[in-house]
């Protein structure tokens, strides 16, 4: 080989040498950006002092990777909950009429909750518009309420045409307002609030605000965490699970570890495209909400989209969190009076028959007022409104209202973390709190945090805020907390709670 030849050739290994390289640092610096965006599984400030992780922690990290640079990415399920129909008056003149679907008799509720969850979602977060702009809707809005349908004869059954030929929307049971949009729940919330009618200003919106709900809990209540995200699964944007670091396998802040089981269970599967996981050792609102803004998508987070902070065993009313989504000009913040149950739906505290439980508020407001700490919106003893009362409740407080082992495990968890005062049964009966005891306990009624007071028993069948929506239709899955199985068969065959 001629020097000349031989020089040319040294000269293109030495190029195609050059670009490998470059490609490699290319695919490198993605991969490394990738790794610090996208990671579902926050693992910073945990509180383990910079110790290396164990190879299980490392893969439950990896499992949680979404190898995407544009983050956390999170479905906007601004699926369409207003509609205008066209109806005709007295004189034969074609009008326009706003309404809430889900509220309006007929045909007006085109998709029903469960459509809406099995429906594939959107990726994305743009508005998607349901064809009424802003301003129109508040016109329509504040005139006489619009119906819904898909045909003539939804329309006939959803719009009523008055004597002065202005049509009307039909409300189902349960609804109000001149857009049949605030069930029962919000309407006698804005009366109790004493707000005068010219200052009561929300007004429907072209398309639903998202909404970021972070959750205080541990995998230990799974089936409270369970009806708790799910009851809001087609209203939710993206949940924020707070988890705790948790010790080595065996130990009791294990089991109480969320991202340990999250592959084997089915629901936190079904909402994993929406769903971050926080590692914080104080589980603080402020680190969560932090943590909520780092891990999003830059400009998904819009000033008016709602953060709703929630602690363990709180479910909320599903109609009153749409509402939230679906109207402007609410006062806020809110906060949501829930009902006080024990061990399951069947048993309610007597003395605090309700709890004032969780927070909504618009992300404007949480920065700008509070310091962007959603716990500060739990020190407000008296909102300006507050959604729920002695007989209609804006959700659950469903305390310990787990399996009898769960339980169990929740009080050893407790007395391991140092959290709060151990709870032990009367030594005279027992000297061991095992699964037995606590059977007991849930049979006869007895509430082992206040003294083992008796608990009010409530029925299925007369009482319509039994348990939330999700349950009702999944009450197969729950039937340890729909009804008391370690009660006498006389007890509950008086109640008749066996064949409601």
């Amino acid at each position: 080989m001629s020097p000349g030849v031989k020089r040319k050739f040294d000269v293109r290994l030495f190029l195609w040498g050059l670009f490998l390289l470059q490609i490699s640092l290319i695919g490198l610096f993605l991969l490394f950006g990738s790794l610090l965006l996208s990671t579902t599984v926050d693992t910073a400030d945990d509180g383990t002092d910079g110790r290396a992780q164990t190879a299980e922690q490392q893969r439950i990290v990896t499992s949680f990777a979404v190898w995407s640079p544009f983050g956390v990415r999170f479905i906007s399920n601004r699926t369409a909950g207003l509609l205008t129909i066209p109806y005709t008056d007295w004189q034969g003149t074609r009008k326009q009429r706003l309404c809430f679907i889900e509220g309006t008799q007929g045909k007006a509720l085109v998709t029903s909750k469960a459509a809406a969850i099995s429906k594939p979602g959107n990726n994305e977060t743009e508005q998607i518009d349901t064809g009424v702009v802003s301003k129109r809707a508040t016109e329509l809005s504040k005139s006489s309420p619009p119906a819904t349908g898909d045909d003539d004869a939804g329309v006939l059954s959803a719009v009523t045409v008055g004597d002065d030929g202005t049509g009307r929307c039909r409300c189902n049971p349960q609804w109000h307002g001149t857009d049949c949009g605030q069930p029962e729940v919000i309407w006698r919330a804005f009366i109790t609030s004493k707000i005068p009618p010219r200052d009561q200003t929300a007004t429907p919106r072209p398309f639903a605000r998202n909404l970021f709900y972070i959750v205080q809990s541990t995998f230990i209540s799974v089936e409270m965490l369970e009806v708790q995200l799910m009851e809001l699964a087609d209203q939710v944007s993206l949940f924020v699970l707070c988890d705790r670091p948790a010790g080595p396998p065996g130990s009791a802040s294990y089991g109480a570890s969320i991202a340990h089981h999250a592959d084997g269970t089915d629901f936190l599967r079904s909402i994993r495209d929406r769903l971050l996981l926080v590692s914080d050792a104080s589980c603080s609102g402020r680190n969560m909400f932090r943590k909520l803004l780092k891990y999003t998508t830059k400009g998904a987070i819009r000033a008016d989209d709602i953060v709703l902070f929630s602690g363990t065993d709180e479910v909320l009313n599903r109609k009153a969190v749409a509402y939230l989504r679906w109207y402007d000009n609410w006062p806020q913040p809110v906060r949501f009076r829930l009902k006080h149950n024990v061990y399951g739906f069947f048993w309610q505290h007597p003395a605090n028959s309700t709890v004032i439980g969780s927070a909504a508020v618009q992300v404007s407001t949480l920065r700008e007022v509070y310091g962007s700490d959603p716990e500060r919106l739990l020190a407000i003893e008296k909102p300006v409104m507050l959604i729920g009362d002695l007989n209609h409740f804006g959700g659950w407080y469903c305390r310990r209202c787990y399996q009898p082992g769960s339980i169990v495990q929740y009080y050893e968890h407790r007395a391991a973390t140092g959290a709060g005062t151990a709870y032990l049964p009367d030594p005279k009966r027992t000297k061991v709190l095992n699964e037995e005891y606590v059977q007991q306990l849930i049979a006869t009624g007895k509430d082992l945090e206040d003294g083992e007071r008796t608990l009010e028993r409530i029925s299925r069948r007369t009482d319509k805020y039994y348990e939330p929506d999700y349950v009702r239709e999944n009450s197969w899955k729950f039937d340890n907390i729909v009804l008391n199985l370690f009660a006498r068969w006389d007890d509950n065959l008086a109640d008749d709670d066996y064949f409601s």
